[in-house]
């Protein structure tokens, strides 16, 4: 493992998404605490072991995600995916919130998720009707198949390329909602999926991440 760590940090070694920036990216609270540093508007985030105190600051019902990456695979070799739920003081009633990685945010009332992704210096937005869709619109299948390209959400876009770059990740899948204030951002995976969008989004991003491969 000390070789294979002294292999990917050697400086003959060029990455798109540097090993340790990833790393760093795919905590949560370094997520937001860079979002916030850049101005960008955030739901209000808290890790507590108190849910009133939660319920207090963030009001009912509230938004409980896990802190890092949402998918392991359980004792029986599945795959699975922790999904973000909307809880209550009462429905946390007993639970050690200490006990595994999660943070808890305000809810906001999504008119529409958009997934942005950034390649360096370009960003490509799709967006989808949050309409009778869940609070994680990963749940319902239909919404993964439901995204199309916009071109209206252009700050989204600048604001997303930023964070992409205050926190070194070459390559973003981000998550943004709309709400009647306007976009929010929620959530960047430095390794995230995009196969999922339009052919005419995925299409451009695999041209440019073969560019980069080609030193282009």
């Amino acid at each position: 493992m000390a070789l294979l760590a002294a292999l990917v940090r050697d400086d003959c070694t060029t990455w798109l998404c540097h090993v340790d920036a990833l790393f760093a990216a795919e905590n949560k609270m370094v997520q937001y605490r860079a979002a916030r540093a850049l101005g960008l508007r955030v739901p209000e985030t808290l890790i507590c072991s108190h849910p009133a105190d939660l319920a207090a600051a963030l009001g009912e019902p509230f938004v409980v995600k896990p802190l890092g990456p949402g998918n392991f695979t359980g004792d029986d070799g599945q795959e699975r995916v922790v999904h973000t739920q909307t809880v209550t003081v009462d429905d946390l009633a007993g639970a050690d919130l200490l006990g595994a990685p999660f943070l808890a945010q305000q809810q906001l009332a999504a008119r529409t998720h958009l997934r942005i992704v950034t390649v360096n210096g370009r960003a490509w937005t799709a967006e989808l009707d949050a309409d009778s869709l869940p609070l994680d619109w990963r749940q319902a299948e239909a919404a993964h198949h439901g995204f199309r390209g916009s071109a209206r959400w252009w700050e989204a876009e600048r604001d997303a390329l930023l964070l992409a770059q205050h926190l070194q990740t070459g390559f973003t899948c981000q998550d943004w909602i709309v709400d009647a204030a306007g976009p929010a951002f929620i959530d960047l995976n430095p390794g995230g999926q995009w196969l999922f969008l339009p052919d005419s989004m995925t299409a451009q991003i695999a041209d440019h991440l073969a560019a980069w491969l080609r030193g282009v």
